[in-house]
Order: C-alpha cells, then structure tokens, then sequence
C-alpha cells in the first residue's frame, strides 16, 4: 500500500510558550488508517478462520485426549500416591499401637490408625468414582479389608496385654505388702522362741534343776527349738520365693518363664510342709495366712506366673501381626504399582494420540500460516511499518515525555490520516495544559492581591512619614537624624522590592527543569504571600523543616504546590474556633514528606473521590477554578512524586507532599 507522501511536519514549543498551531487540510472523502488496514485484515481474516477451523478439529481431539489424562490418569497416579502414603504410615503407627505402655499412648495410637483406614477407604471411594466401571481398585479394597482385620487383631492383642499388666502390676504390688507382712510377723515370731528356748536352757543348767525337770519340760523345750527352725526356714524360702516372683514378672520369653517357674514351685513345695508344722503353733496364725496368699501368687493359675505368661503370649501376638501388617501393607503397595502401571499405559496411550493430534494440526497451521505471514509481510513492511509505526512511536514518546512534565517536547503533525488528527490534539492538550497552569497561578496571584496590598501599603505609609521628617530635620540642620530616616525609608524600598520580586518570579511561566531546590526557604517565600491573612484571621503558623534540606524540583511549580495547599487551608479555616496552620517535613530514606494540615472542618467523605479532580471545588461561584489541588498533583508527579490526602475530619485537614531528596 501507498503510504502518505506529505513530509511530516514537526511542531516544537519555544521558551515562550506554545508553538505554531498547523491544521492539515482534510479531503471529503478520505481513505484513511481503517480502510486501508480494514481491507488488508480481511484478507488476513480470512486465512485466520480458516487456521481457526482447522485448529479446532485438531485441538478438539486432543483436548478429549488431555481431558481423559487430566480427569482420569492423572487422579488414579495421585490417589495411588495418596493410598500409598496412609499405607506407610499405618506401618509407622501400628508398632506404636504395639508398644504401647499405658492407655494414654494406646488411645492416641489407635486414633490415628483408625483415621489412616478412613482416609484409605475414602481414597478408594475416589479411585471407583475417578474411574467407573473399571475394576483394579477391587484388589486394592480387598488388600485395605486384610489390613484393617489385621489391625483389629493387633488392637484386641494390646488391649488383651495392657489388661494383663495392670493385673501384673496390682499383683506385684501385692506381693511388696506380703512380703512386708511377712518381715513383721516372721521376725518377732523367731526372736520370742529363741528368747523362751535362752530362758529354758538357762533354767536348766542351774543347781538341781535337772533332777527336779519335768518331762512336760523338755517336751516345751524341743517344740521351741522346732518352731524356731521351721519359721527361720519359712523364712528363707518365703524371700527365695518373693525375688523368684518378681523376676518372673519382668521376663520376657516364655522359656525363660518355664525355667524360672520350674525353681518357684520347689521353693513352693519346700514351703508347704513347714505350713504344717506350723499349725499347732496358735501364735503363727497370720504367718500362715501370709505364707498361704504368697503360695497363691506363685501359682501360674491364678498368680503373677500366669499373668506373666498372657503378657508374654499376648506380645508375642502382636510381634506376629506386626509382621503380617507389614507383608499386607507390602501387597497393597504392589496392587498400587499394578494400578499406577495401568494408569500410565493408559496415560500414554493418550499422550501419543495428542502427539499425533498435534502433528496433523501443526503442519495444517503451519501452511496457513506462511501464507498468512506473507501477507502480513506484505503490509507491514510497505505500510505498518514505513508509515505507521513510526509515527506512533514520535507520538508515544511525544505522550510520555509530557507525561513526564517536559512541556517542550516536538510533536509531529504531518500526515491526513487519524494519526494526524491525533498529533493536532495531544499538541492542543499540550498548550491547554500549560494555560491551564499559568491560569492556576494568575487566579493564586489574584486571590492573594489583598493581602498584597496591604503589604505594600504599609511601606508606603511609613515611608511618607519617614520623608516628612527627614524634610523637618534637613530644615532644623540635624542632618545625622535625617540620614537615619532616609536610611528607614531605603531599607523599606527594599522590601518592597523583594515582595514585588517574588510575585514577578511567582508569576512567571517555569522553565521545567528539576533540581535542587532549598524546601524551607521555598515555603517561606509561599508563608510571605499570606502574611496580611495570617495576622487578619489571627492564624497560629507552626513550621518543622530542617534549614539545609533540599529537594529534587523547580522552585517556581514547587512554590505553587504550597501556595494552592496554604490557600485551602487558610480558606477551611475561616470562621472555626481554633485556627493553627502546620507544615512539617521529615525524611523517609530517600524521600522527603512534607505535611501541611489545618484546624478546618475537613472535607467530606462524598467529595474526598473528587478532590484531585480538574475543576472541582465546593467554594462559591467566583471565588476559585478548580484547578488548584489537579494542577499541585500532576506537577507533583511531574517531579517524580506524589500529593495525596494524609488524614482529614472534624480536627482538620492534612495533605501529604512526598518528594525525592537532592541527594537521592
């Protein structure tokens, strides 16, 4: 295509202000970008529904392919992967549930195995639903339903030895007090007979009394002496007997358990015949009863060697189904690779049929596509490009570079297309823009010529009485005290000078380049235009900015920012109570925040969305554009920083100022 021969014309803005405005004429009828690309696109177009039928032939059959990989394959290899995980960890769980020692450790045990079956069913659950009709997972349940059996062996074989060691323990505990009874009954037992038979033997051996003994005497004397040595040997055996108990309580084969018993019940038999010598003695009542409950627990019937051996046998169970936990947990694990095998056959399966998918629709596409790149060479090389794009890119950075705040950047105008249309009006908003900032300035300046005024009518009052008598003393000869008038009167001048200074530089259009600008000195010259209204409205002005610090901006646009922010909360404040301007900086790395807040009434809430807005303001007709909080944004932005409301209510309003420092 035929790109436009018109030479571009470029409108460049001068120090003054805006350039020279050129209006292209336009033909009545004019073909412009959209015909032109229209016609070009249709072509395209038309070879794009044709890739499009095609790629939805090929891509139809491989999302069916990928479908059934993703909603079928995929969840069968992560439910596997889930199934094999609670298997795993009912193998790291059922030992504990095995060892355990007290109910405690058991119930916590047996609640977490009975939560891993549940989630293994539920996960079978999902494998039937992931695929219905499809069998495999039966095994996969048959091997679940072996393993939970297996496990409810295993926690009836705890509870069966847990049980059998609390009766071990109360036994044991038994024997402890038995054995303490039996110290207190035995000794004192055996220290009276040796007393008595001492006693008889002494009265023995004194003079005639051999001749004078009674038979009945002797007779005493040798039951003493048999008594004696039948609880000094029921006292051995019963010990003997005590430590053989407690150490069959604490084995832990039944081997040894056998071997153990086999010793006990010849201690035991060895105890029951001194039981019967021990019956005609009436003191020895308690012993024998004491001996007797000791015999009991000796018993494997009903004693600590019959419980002793359950605890043995109930653990040896548990060993054994520990063991076959394992050879289950091992068999679900193969039918799971089994399962995952199937599932990645399959999944595979799917895959080559995408694969062949894919093939037939890329070498289709690939056809189509070369004779759409073709054409598309075709039009932008000769056009797009040469014409087009070009221009958008001047008219891209022509856009940001005002974006930016450079007012002065060249704007390429020529062309009688749309682009061309759109160049006359980023340059129209360019010029609008910059008016619009001079025109914010001007209704500042306007707001403040009161205050201005009077600044300047005191000078010139006092001047006028300073000249008078400065005339006076010429004519009195006291020329020493009129060169101090004249002195006044020069020192006045001066500051009138520098208010009118100030407003001709605050006045002036800016020269739109950033650089280090001395923040306290720039707010007080923006406090200098308002101290007539500061002292008529009895305004408080508390100032917290360091001397020294600067900031990155042109002092001009930055005075205006303080000027519109100093101007709104002076006008907020008017009629309140309590009125107390503040402005405070403080540095946040590299950025300075600037606050500015006022005792007003605060804005409210429906027009806080609206206050950055151009035009809006809530003051009466007359009294301000608009454009002052709009205009102290963007040229906030324009210095690479930000304006934007701090906080604002019934104590006040407060706007917040962040700019980069100079050193940044």
């Amino acid at each position: 295509m035929k790109a436009d021969a018109k030479p571009a014309e470029i409108d460049a803005a001068g120090s003054g202000g805006a350039g020279r405005v050129v209006t292209p004429s336009a033909p009545a009828v004019r073909f412009g970008i959209a015909w032109r690309l229209s016609l070009a696109f249709l072509g395209v177009g038309a070879l794009s529904v044709v890739a499009c039928i095609v790629g939805w032939l090929s891509y139809a059959r491989l999302s069916d392919n990928l479908a059934s990989i993703n909603d079928v394959h995929l969840p069968s290899v992560a439910l596997s992967a889930r199934l094999a995980e609670q298997g795993g960890a009912i193998i790291a769980t059922a030992p504990v549930l095995a060892l355990a020692r007290t109910s405690e450790e058991y119930e916590e045990a047996k609640k977490g195995l009975d939560g891993r079956l549940a989630a293994m069913r539920v996960v079978l659950g999902e494998i039937a639903a992931a695929r219905p009709g499809w069998l495999p997972e039966a095994n996969l349940a048959v091997n679940v339903d072996a393993i939970a059996r297996n496990l409810a062996s295993l926690d009836a074989a705890v509870r069966e030895r847990l049980a059998l060691e609390r009766r071990n323990r109360e036994m044991v505990a038994q024997l402890r007090w038995l054995h303490a009874d039996l110290i207190e009954e035995v000794e004192p037992l055996i220290e009276d007979s040796r007393f008595a038979i001492r006693t008889m033997l002494a009265a023995a051996e004194r003079p005639g009394a051999a001749a004078a003994a009674e038979p009945q005497d002797m007779e005493r004397l040798r039951q003493e002496i048999r008594k004696t040595e039948a609880m000094t040997a029921l006292n051995a055996q019963a010990n003997l007997a005590v430590g053989l108990v407690n150490r069959v309580a604490t084995l832990t084969t039944l081997e040894d358990l056998a071997q153990t018993m086999h010793f006990l019940s010849e201690v035991a038999d060895t105890i029951e015949p001194q039981l019967t010598a021990l019956a005609t003695f009436s003191d020895a009542v308690t012993l024998r009863q004491v001996l007797r409950r000791l015999i009991e627990l000796s018993s494997i019937e009903g004693g600590v060697p019959g419980i002793r051996r359950g605890e043995i046998i109930a653990a040896n169970e548990s060993r054994r189904l520990l063991a076959q936990n394992r050879d289950l947990v091992s068999s679900l694990d193969g039918a799971i690779a089994a399962y995952v095998r199937d599932a990645n056959v399959a999944a595979a399966r799917a895959a080559d049929q995408s694969a062949a998918a894919i093939a037939v629709g890329r070498n289709v596409l690939l056809a189509v596509a070369a004779i759409s790149v073709l054409a598309a060479l075709l039009v932008g090389v000769l056009y797009v490009q040469r014409n087009l794009v070009s221009r958008i890119v001047t008219l891209a950075g022509t856009a940001r570079a005002l974006e930016a705040g450079d007012l002065h950047a060249p704007i390429p105008l020529g062309g009688q297309d749309e682009l061309a249309d759109m160049a006359h009006a980023l340059k129209r908003f360019r010029d609008t823009r910059e008016e619009l900032v001079q025109a914010a300035k001007l209704a500042a300046l306007g707001g403040l010529a009161a205050g201005v005024g009077h600044e300047l009518n005191q000078p010139l009052a006092a001047i006028r009485s300073h000249a008078h008598n400065g005339r006076l003393l010429i004519e009195r000869g006291r020329t020493e005290e009129a060169e101090t008038a004249f002195a006044r009167i020069q020192a006045l001048t001066a500051r009138m000078a520098d208010l009118v200074a100030h407003l001709k530089r605050f006045a002036r259009k800016p020269d739109g380049t950033s650089a280090p600008v001395p923040l306290r000195a720039t707010i007080d010259s923006a406090l200098a235009l308002f101290g007539s209204r500061f002292a008529d409205e009895d305004v408080d002005l508390s100032i917290d900015v360091e001397p020294d610090l600067q900031v990155l901006a042109e002092e001009v646009r930055l005075e205006q920012i303080f000027v519109n922010l100093i101007s709104n909360a002076l006008d907020a404040m008017r009629g309140r109570p309590a009125r107390r301007l503040s402005v405070g900086a403080a540095r946040m790395g590299s950025e300075v925040a600037i606050e500015v807040s006022d005792t007003g009434a605060g804005i409210p809430d429906e027009h806080l969305a609206a206050i950055f807005d151009p035009f809006f303001t809530t003051k009466p007709v007359g009294a301000g554009l608009g454009l002052g909080l709009s205009m102290s944004y963007n040229i906030a932005r324009d210095f690479g920083g930000r304006l934007r409301l701090g906080r604002t209510g019934a104590e006040g309003t407060a706007f917040i100022l962040e700019l980069k420092t100079a050193d940044a």
